[in-house]
């Protein structure tokens, strides 16, 4: 859609456009759809579990679908990946500074296993050099059966849910705007949709063109400039909890992300493509960093009874050290 004989400094001007659609659709998405769910009286359990989770991941999934769409794969490889880096060592390495997060073992241990068990089997599915519709199948079977989990832990542990319920209604005061009737919910449901979806398109050409004009490749410009823009409404969610000392909620957050990020934008955004290349600095770089700091949160989460600030700095410094072996390395 987007040339590359435009100004360089118009297609950055429309990257950063674009990035302002998807922040701020997602954030009238997450919004509305939360307003939506109290005048049709479904449990905001299930809203902040499911819909605030979809909405802030809802990005990555558009870029990915629109990556496909205009045949840009490597972007939208390294959209997915590197947002599932950023969520860790970025954007929770920075909450965990500010402030300290207590952890429940069980369900840290729970949700952060399956967190794992996502980035193995991407991983796994890799070796072969692509990503296959038939492999983004899979993945999708992985989101299916993660929605039927979390559906069964919600029914199992109606105690445990009952306190998470105060801690969601008390964080989604701080990033929902409830003022919303459901005349007007709708209508922002609609825009903000619309909003991520348009804002996806200028960010994916846009973020190509000037990859080509720095020399720096795709799957780089997609992996860092993409993902950070894509992670947004996590950052700007996880922020907020976490000075309202909601710590646990953005923790929370960050791990279905994660999981998100690979069942849902890299499964089911993946169907559009046959074949999905995977490079080489994926699988030795990509992979490794995020495997690891999946690791290490799940193991910092069952090993103490909080995450404190210095497991807040080596997930940063991690995250420091992969964006400095990018450049060194692949740019």
């Amino acid at each position: 859609m987007l040339s590359g004989e435009l100004p360089i400094w118009v297609s950055i001007l429309l990257l950063l456009i674009g990035l302002a659609f998807v922040t701020k659709g997602a954030d009238k998405f997450v919004d509305s759809a939360v307003v939506i769910a109290e005048r049709t009286r479904v449990p905001k359990f299930i809203i902040g579990a499911t819909i605030v989770s979809l909405g802030t991941t809802l990005p990555e999934f558009s870029v990915s679908v629109l990556a496909g769409f205009f045949d840009r794969p490597q972007t939208t490889m390294g959209d997915a990946i590197g947002s599932t880096i950023c969520n860790i060592g970025l954007i929770l390495g920075t909450c965990l500074l500010i402030r300290t997060v207590a952890v429940r073992r069980r369900l840290h241990w729970q949700q952060g296993a399956i967190m794992v068990f996502a980035g193995v089997v991407i991983w796994l599915l890799s070796f072969d050099g692509y990503l296959s519709r038939w492999d983004a199948l899979i993945l999708t079977a992985g989101l299916a059966g993660y929605i039927y989990y979390s559906i069964r832990a919600f029914r199992a542990g109606r105690k445990d849910a009952r306190e998470r319920v105060a801690d969601i209604e008390q964080t989604l005061k701080a990033v929902a705007v409830p003022a919303f009737n459901m005349k007007r919910a709708v209508v922002w449901f609609i825009l903000g949709t619309a909003g991520v979806v348009v804002g996806a398109m200028f960010v994916v050409q846009t973020a190509v063109v000037i990859a080509r004009w720095l020399g720096i490749p795709e799957l780089v410009i997609g992996l860092t400039v993409v993902a950070l823009g894509t992670s947004l409404p996590e950052y700007v969610t996880a922020l907020t909890a976490t000075l309202k000392g909601h710590g646990e909620i953005a923790v929370g957050n960050m791990i279905g992300a994660d999981i998100l990020d690979i069942f849902w934008v890299r499964g089911l955004g993946g169907i559009g493509f046959s074949l999905l290349p995977v490079e080489r600095q994926t699988m030795v770089l990509d992979y490794p960093v995020m495997l690891t700091l999946m690791v290490l949160l799940l193991v910092f989460g069952v090993t103490g009874k909080q995450l404190g600030r210095w497991k807040g700095g080596v997930l940063l410094g991690v995250y420091g050290v992969y964006l400095a072996l990018i450049f060194l390395l692949f740019a």
